[in-house]
């Protein structure tokens, strides 16, 4: 039986066309070319190793998801974008904010950052991602009432839109 991650990851593969592209129709009646690139999976190790050298906890489906691919990039058009989900090597480098409690950012898109609150996820809360501007600090994110596979899920189904702001 598959996760709700892979079953997610595996729907957008399918949807892949020739070249790993995909067409896209968007709600202005747009139509665009995007592509989608998947890195190699993380093993067991390496997620241990991350965990063991932040101190954080990482949530049972985002640990689906790295096993799946350690980081991807997800409709990005040939004009640019950033629909970047974060490998766990990323995960180190592109959290540099002023530290708080158990907060990191696991994906960029366009200008967002996408949290895991790791407090939320010790205390067994299941509503642990949040959002918040990339120049922003954590005390500021949002919290989106929803875990990291329920977020990726309707980050697919919305073709790569912020449907947090609608």
């Amino acid at each position: 039986m598959t996760g709700q991650v892979e079953e997610a990851i595996n729907h957008m593969k399918k949807r892949l066309a020739e070249k790993n592209q995909v067409f896209e129709a968007k709600e202005d009646g747009f139509i665009y070319q995007a592509t989608c690139t998947f890195n190699s999976p993380a093993s067991d190790e390496d997620i241990h190793s991350f965990e063991k050298k932040t101190g954080l906890l990482l949530p049972e489906d985002y640990k689906e998801f790295l096993k799946i691919t350690n980081g991807c990039r997800l409709f990005e058009r040939e004009s640019g974008g950033e629909n970047d989900l974060y490998s766990l090597e990323d995960i180190i480098n592109y959290t540099y904010e002023v530290p708080y409690e158990g907060c990191f950012k696991v994906a960029c898109i366009y200008q967002d950052n996408i949290v895991i609150n790791g407090e939320a996820v010790s205390k067994g809360d299941k509503d642990y991602i949040m959002v918040k501007g990339h120049i922003d600090d954590f005390e500021e994110s949002k919290k989106l009432h929803m875990s990291f596979a329920d977020w990726i899920e309707r980050f697919i189904s919305h073709q790569g839109e912020k449907f947090w702001e609608k």
